[in-house]
């Protein structure tokens, strides 16, 4: 079977994304990639923005066609685009959740990568592009492994910073570090290389500073 390039894993609860969904093929309902035409994994060329039940994605690294699939915690595939002229494209999702965008293109090579996406009840008929204050959201999933996703709104545009911190206080990661519009943005966090245990990340957007703790656990 012939694959584009996306895949993407939707999720209300902490569900175990099958492992035989590594590549996503983008031709259909039926996740997964097996065969020699299989797209490689480049990591930081897919970017996606949510509005209620719209998932915008972006693929960086080409001007050719891309493609994309959105799969659920169960490994469905609940939207799709075979191929699209369009950068960034909308998939619709089904319902509040988490989901993994995955997309890529052919040319001028075969890559693909994915984000993490969560669509909270809350979310649905917000302006994202217009919040009224800032806001920390909870990570999801809690407890994760090894990647979870960090939400956050602004009001207006400020230098942000979020920031990783293990039981003990050492900054282990830095996930924003610049200037942004008011909007509201999710980031990934991945702790593939980390220990188990207690983490806290922090946002700081002027005199605005919040904490949250999350658990990854192995």
């Amino acid at each position: 079977m012939k694959c584009n390039l996306f895949l993407l894993t939707v999720g209300i609860l902490l569900l175990v994304i099958p492992a035989n969904i590594s590549q996503p093929d983008f031709n259909g309902t039926n996740p997964g990639c097996t065969g020699s035409n299989c797209h490689a994994l480049q990591d930081g060329i897919v970017s996606a923005a949510v509005t209620d039940l719209q998932v915008a994605i972006t693929v960086s690294g080409t001007t050719s066609s891309v493609a994309g699939e959105l799969v659920d915690t169960n490994g469905t595939v609940v939207a799709f685009n075979n191929s699209t002229g369009n950068n960034p494209f909308t998939l619709t999702v089904p319902g509040p959740g988490r989901y993994r965008v995955n997309a890529g293109f052919k040319n001028p090579s075969k890559k693909w990568d994915s984000v993490l996406v969560n669509i909270s009840v809350t979310d649905i008929g917000e302006d994202p592009t217009n919040p009224n204050v800032f806001k920390l959201y909870d990570n999801y999933p809690n407890p994760f492994n090894p990647s979870t996703a960090i939400k956050y709104s602004l009001p207006e545009a400020s230098f942000i910073s979020i920031k990783i911190y293990d039981a003990l206080g050492n900054e282990v990661s830095s996930l924003v570090n610049e200037t942004k519009s008011a909007g509201t943005y999710e980031v990934e966090f991945n702790a593939a290389g980390l220990s188990s245990g207690i983490y806290y990340y922090t946002i700081q957007a002027g005199s605005f500073i919040e904490t949250k703790k999350m658990i990854l656990m192995k």
